[in-house]
């Protein structure tokens, strides 16, 4: 959808009766004020944004917004896109391996080998009582994956406190369901594409998730897409003002805290998630 066709966001008249989450309130009231496309621009290769203008047009206005990593160059980010035929030969070890629930230390180095070669062949998910066959959800380090030379997104402001990266493998048949976050998040896209089906933080009205601490899942909408399973899931779905892209390897998202997405697999697929530890950024500046 180009930006002249994508429709402006509807809210509904603010409600004296329903509680709300502070980012859902803010949100509303927020676009009421400025009206806003639903629609999650692609920057151009040549962009060349710096902090300022990135915190200006997308931070400020809680806009999600896909960068291509040539369009941060300028910054100094030097992670690279791989196929898994690439990242064969960078991790030759492919003999099975079980990885551990929760993350690595900094000085641990993990050896991705395994899960490379497991996702290569389509393997399914399989979990135990020690851990995954691959890693997901997965907290690391730079000294942990030092092989894929990975740098923090360029438009986290310094001196901003992120939590640990955390990597994810995905199958080709794996899917998120929708759900919202507590923080900002970088959604970095090492290796093959994944579709994100995303909705404003104020669709909490329709979507009425259930939260436990920052995390909200939309139950009553698993799945923002065609797989919707009922005819309840199929109603709400079309009732709900969403988005669908692509995220394409070598391309990162920036998807503001409170935004609701549910995340399907085109393949297999290899992403690195930066969650911000700080009051979202909109939130902080609402």
């Amino acid at each position: 959808m180009e930006y002249d066709d994508a429709p402006y966001i509807k809210v509904l008249a603010e409600s004296k009766r329903i509680k709300y989450r502070l980012i859902v309130l803010q949100h509303e009231r927020y676009f009421r004020k400025h009206k806003s496309k639903l629609y999650v621009p692609r920057l151009k290769k040549t962009a060349k944004l710096s902090r300022e203008e990135f915190a200006e047009r997308f931070l400020l206005t809680s806009q999600p917004v896909i960068i291509p990593f040539e369009a941060v160059r300028h910054l100094n980010f030097t992670t690279k896109a791989y196929t898994l035929e690439e990242l064969m030969k960078i991790y030759p070890n492919h003999k099975s391996m079980t990885y551990r629930y929760g993350g690595y230390g900094p000085n641990e180095e993990i050896d991705l080998g395994p899960a490379i070669a497991a996702l290569y062949q389509n393997k399914d998910l399989k979990k135990t009582k020690m851990g995954r066959n691959f890693p997901r959800n997965t907290k690391v380090n730079p000294h942990s994956v030092k092989k894929l030379s990975l740098d923090f997104p360029p438009y986290v402001f310094p001196g901003s406190k992120m939590m640990a990266p955390s990597v994810w493998f995905g199958t080709a048949t794996s899917s998120t369901k929708t759900h919202s976050d507590c923080c900002d998040n970088f959604a970095v896209m090492l290796s093959g594409t994944k579709r994100w089906t995303v909705a404003p933080p104020s669709e909490a009205r329709l979507i009425k998730p259930k939260c436990t601490g920052g995390l909200c899942w939309g139950n009553k909408l698993e799945h923002a897409d065609e797989h919707a399973y009922t005819p309840a899931m199929k109603g709400l779905r079309d009732m709900t003002q969403l988005v669908t892209f692509d995220l394409n390897a070598g391309e990162m998202l920036y998807l503001p805290a409170g935004w609701f997405h549910h995340i399907e697999n085109i393949g297999p697929t290899i992403m690195i998630n930066y969650w911000s530890k700080e009051k979202p950024f909109f939130s902080t500046n609402a």
